[in-house]
């Protein structure tokens, strides 16, 4: 699937040479150079399978370098602390601009926006019921499963003044072309799974048109580390059963916690027809991975017995 490339309000440009010209800042009155500008890059789709949408949120962090050095990223007493930034559906904005430092930073960024408090040993949950859409602002199950992160290292301010040859003190001049984002790659890190229902060759007549799908005995709480950008399953957050969300007439998908399923507990639940029919195998959900598991049936729901092949495949999130 194709990328989608977000650019967050607060916007500084990369200026070259001493000049008095300046007709970019003069025909934008309301720009300010200082400011900071991130080019926000994902590595897949987010989980509405479109882009950003009007509402959505995502914290920012950076850290300041003290030379070659630069601390771990914390709760408070970094550069800039959890700062909340909304896409308006054309933009993203602050409540109030943000400024570049004097020296080298490493930006963070959390998507969705995660309130303040310990960035380490966080505890998420996935939806159970990721079936239910989103609506009047408030996220359905399977989007508010879908969490990532971004880092960006290093990063110098590209606006600052310099002393020319002959002593003369110079600000860059500013134009359109010279603007200097920090770019930062967004990666998923939970697993997304698709299962895919085909119609063998001796398969009868259409798909029922009830068909649901359920993810049997998943960990479906997180422990997550922010400041590293990973997580784990938490093993004593019991195992639930996840609603699958319908995506077409024989496609569906969910969120789920990375983590390894045996053999021994049915994996897949498929309800058609008022008939539910129970997968068995092992999988090894893996971060930021999709995994699609093509389920052929090989006779019509009605008959006495159904016969299920089995097959999947792991792809990188896209």
């Amino acid at each position: 699937m194709k990328k989608s490339i977000f650019i967050l309000s607060v916007a500084t440009l990369l200026a070259m040479g001493c000049s008095k010209d300046n007709d970019f800042v003069e025909q934008n009155a309301n720009f300010d150079p200082n400011e900071i500008r991130i080019e926000a890059e994902m590595g897949g789709t987010r989980a509405t399978l479109t882009n950003f949408e009007a509402g959505d949120q995502m914290s920012l962090y950076v850290v300041e370098y003290t030379g070659d050095e630069v601390a771990e990223v914390q709760p408070l007493g970094n550069y800039i602390n959890n700062e909340k930034m909304t896409y308006n559906g054309r933009e993203w904005k602050s409540d109030h601009p943000l400024y570049w430092s004097k020296t080298h930073c490493d930006f963070y960024g959390f998507y969705p926006y995660q309130p303040s408090g310990s960035l380490k040993d966080v505890y998420f949950e996935v939806a159970v019921d990721q079936s239910q859409p989103s609506a009047n602002g408030v996220l359905g199950g399977y989007e508010a499963s879908d969490i990532m992160w971004a880092k960006t290292e290093k990063i110098k301010p590209p606006y600052t003044t310099y002393t020319d040859d002959d002593g003369t003190v110079c600000t860059p001049p500013i134009a359109e072309d010279h603007y200097y984002p920090v770019k930062m790659q967004f990666n998923h890190m939970m697993t997304r799974v698709v299962v895919d229902i085909v119609r063998g060759t001796k398969y009868e007549g259409e798909l029922p048109e009830d068909i649901s799908v359920h993810i049997y005995n998943t960990a479906t709480t997180a422990i997550v580390d922010w400041t590293i950008g990973s997580l784990k399953a938490y093993p004593q957050g019991g195992r639930k059963t996840i609603n699958m969300r319908k995506v077409d007439a024989d496609t569906f998908d969910a969120i789920v916690v990375p983590q390894f399923i045996e053999r021994r507990t049915p994996l897949i639940e498929i309800t058609m027809g008022g008939i539910a029919y129970l997968l068995e195998t092992s999988m090894s959900f893996r971060p930021g991975k999709q995994h699609t598991i093509t389920v052929t049936l090989n006779t019509s729901p009605d008959q006495e017995k159904v016969e299920i092949e089995l097959d999947g495949e792991v792809d990188d999130w896209q």
